[in-house]
Formats: structure tokens, C-alpha cells, sequence
């Protein structure tokens, strides 16, 4: 007698098969329905029986929804059949216990006799292997392999066969289950970029048009404390609104370069006041460290805040007045940021209780951003502020 493992291997090679049936990415085809027949077709030929389905089970795993039904005889493929754990209790109950149904004959199986009239019968089915179809251990669905006209037993060379194809169709599945989830995810990050940059772009234009308004009622009074007051709060707004250009034009909404925010402040502080516009020193080294916009406001306010005092304070009373302003690496860890004038040294501490606004302002910002700091002493008109690059800025 002719062994039957040689008639297979000799007709068709079952691993050869399932090298193919591997090579149906579910992920480089549009027409599924049209995929999920050659995957069929292949099958069928394999292990010589003539309808496979594949179901997959609702969210509940109350219902059984086919994705893909083939059957040779008519070189039909169909979708969309229900089957409902409350008609099938028994086949559901053995599904969710994650077993694998072989049934020489369908109608005395007690996992697949309550099948008889309704599926069994009707498409002449007569023996089937059912295997479940897991993902990440999850049970998702089962995989039919169903024969007609007359019963089958299974060999194991086509148990283990139709095992493996269960496994790489549960690939197929979960990749178009991951390329979903990314499409989504992709789709929900665009549309949240959409959104911070129309929020940006509002902060942005509103800020742009408080100091438009501010510089037109500094044009309208005529009260020199009040041109000055104005000034200051100017300057304060368009440090922000620094922040908010520079992540507009780098399509970058969470950091920015400090270096390059430096550079910017000061050219405005240049241009806002062209009378000192000569009279900066300024060493900012090109170094790769982003802050987060929300300390990068503070920090911008903070050298708004000294800037405005130096040259309130110190521009008219001091001879060859320098603003200074650098920024240089420390050590591998630490930045520096100096800024301060060659003018009189004041008690710092002495005087922000003394100031209204200013002076202790910059204290309440260096604080709430917790960097280590020294202040100006009466030999001295120095801030310099250093930042731990290993933190997150």
C-alpha cells in the first residue's frame, strides 16, 4: 500500500505551500477579498478538501463574523456570514477554552452537531478541522477547513499544515491590525500638530498686535514715565512672542535652541534701542541645548527683567556703559549664562525687597526653574546662571 505521506510529498509539497501562501501580504494589496481567495485556493489544493472560512469574533466574542468564506465547488468567495454564540453554544464554549476541533463526522461531534441544520447540512459538510486563530495569545477568530460530499480523516502532515497557515494568517492579521493602529496614530498626530500650530500661530498674532497696540499708545502719551513703562512691558511681551515665532518657523512646538533664542533677544533689544545698540558685548557659543517653551519664557523674561534694569539704571550713569552677555560650556554638564554691565555693583538681596517688580521677579523665576544662580553684589552688576544639561530643560 502506498503510504500516503508519499502521495502528498510526491503531488504536493506542503511546506512549499505554505512558503507561498506566507508571501500574501495582506498590508501590499487593496482587493482583500480577491487576496483571501488565492490564500483559499491554495489551501484547498494543498490538503485536498474544497471550503475554508476564516472568522473573526466581535469585541464581545459573542459573535462569530466571517471575513472570508471559499468554496472550489462553485469558485465562490463570500463574506459577512454571522454565527452566534447563542445558536452554537457548545462550538463557542469549546473556541473560548482554545481548542482545536478535528470532526471526522460533523453531525455526532459534540462540538459541531448543533451545526447540523443550519450550517452542516446545507453546504454538505461532512468532516472539518477548526483551529483558533490567536494573537499575542489573544483569541481573535478560527480558521475552517471543512471537507464536502463525503468524510475525511486528517493526517497529521495536514494538521500541522493547516496549523501553520492558521499561524501565518494570524501574522497578517496583526500586521494589518498594526499598520491600522499606525495609520490611526499617524492621523491623530497630524491633526494634533494641525492644532498646536494654530494655536501658536494665535498666541503669536495676538501678542504681535499687544505690542502693535502698546507701541501706538506710546505714540499718543505724553508722559515720559509712561513711553518708559511701556517699554518695559514691550520688551517682556516679545520675549514670548520670540518663543512662539521661533517654533512657528522650526515646525517645533515643544523646545527651542537657547543659543539661538539668546541671539534673537538681543537683536531686538538692539534694534528697540538703537542708542546702545553699539554698546553690547555679546559671546554666545553655538551649543546644541533645547529648552522646553515653557522655561524658555521664563529665561527670556528673566534677561528681559536685567536687561531693562541695566539699561534703566546703568545706560546714562555709566561711563563706556557694556552690556555683557555670554553663554559658554563649563564642563560637560553645565552650561553658563552671564549678563549683567559694567556699571555700579548693587546688594541684590537688599534691594529686591525694596523693588516692586524687577528685581524680585527675576528672583521668583530663577527659583521656580530651580537653576543655581548668582547675583549681583555691590563690586558687581553680574547674573549668571548655570544650566544642568543631564535635566530636562
Amino acid at each position: 500500500m502506498i503510504n500516503i505521506f508519499q502521495m502528498l510529498d510526491e503531488e504536493i509539497n506542503l511546506f512549499n505551500e505554505l512558503d507561498n501562501i506566507s508571501k500574501i501580504h495582506f498590508l501590499e494589496r487593496e482587493d482583500i477579498d480577491q487576496i483571501m481567495t488565492d490564500l483559499a485556493k491554495q489551501i484547498l489544493l494543498a490538503v485536498q478538501i474544497e471550503r475554508v472560512n476564516v472568522w473573526l469574533f466581535n469585541k464581545e466574542q459573542t459573535v462569530l463574523i466571517s471575513i472570508g468564506e471559499y468554496d472550489s465547488r462553485t469558485n465562490k468567495f463570500t463574506k459577512d456570514s454571522i454565527l452566534r454564540q447563542k445558536d452554537f453554544p457548545t462550538y463557542f464554549k469549546a473556541l473560548h477554552e482554545n481548542k482545536v476541533i478535528l470532526a471526522e463526522d460533523i453531525y455526532t461531534h459534540p462540538f459541531t452537531k448543533e451545526f447540523n441544520e443550519l450550517y452542516s447540512k446545507p453546504n454538505d459538510i461532512y468532516s472539518l478541522l477548526d483551529i483558533p486563530i490567536r494573537i499575542s495569545g489573544q483569541l481573535i477568530g478560527v480558521i475552517c477547513y471543512e471537507k464536502t460530499g463525503c468524510k475525511k480523516k486528517y493526517t497529521e502532515h495536514e494538521k500541522s499544515f493547516c496549523l501553520s497557515v492558521s499561524c501565518v494568517l494570524a501574522s497578517n492579521l496583526e500586521s494589518r491590525h498594526r499598520r491600522a493602529a499606525q495609520v490611526k496614530l499617524e492621523k491623530t498626530l497630524a491633526e494634533k500638530d494641525l492644532l498646536i500650530n494654530e494655536i501658536n500661530h494665535r498666541v503669536k498674532n495676538n501678542l504681535a498686535i499687544l505690542i502693535s497696540l502698546m507701541r501706538m499708545s506710546k505714540e499718543r502719551s505724553k508722559s515720559k514715565d509712561t513711553k518708559l513703562l511701556l517699554d518695559e512691558y514691550e520688551q517682556r511681551i516679545f520675549s514670548m512672542l520670540k518663543i512662539h515665532d521661533m517654533l512657528d518657523k522650526n515646525n517645533q512646538y515643544t523646545e527651542i535652541n537657547l543659543s539661538e533664542y539668546l541671539l534673537e533677544l538681543i537683536a531686538e533689544y538692539k534694534h528697540t534701542y538703537p542708542q546702545i545698540s553699539n554698546n553690547f558685548r555679546v559671546e554666545i557659543e553655538d551649543i546644541d541645548h533645547l529648552l522646553s517653551t515653557k522655561k524658555a519664557i521664563h529665561v527670556g523674561l528673566i534677561i528681559s527683567e536685567i536687561l531693562l534694569n541695566s539699561i534703566k539704571y546703568a545706560s546714562t550713569l555709566t561711563k563706556n556703559y557694556m552690556v555683557s552677555i555670554s553663554l559658554k560650556q563649563l564642563n560637560k554638564n553645565t552650561l553658563a549664562l552671564q549678563i549683567g554691565d559694567n556699571g555700579a555693583g548693587f546688594d541684590f538681596a537688599k534691594e529686591t525687597k525694596d523693588s516692586n517688580l524687577g528685581l524680585p521677579l527675576i528672583k521668583d523665576l530663577i527659583d521656580q526653574l530651580e537653576f543655581k544662580a548668582t547675583y549681583p553684589t555691590k563690586n558687581n552688576c553680574y547674573y549668571t546662571i548655570e544650566f544642568d544639561t543631564t535635566l530636562a530643560q
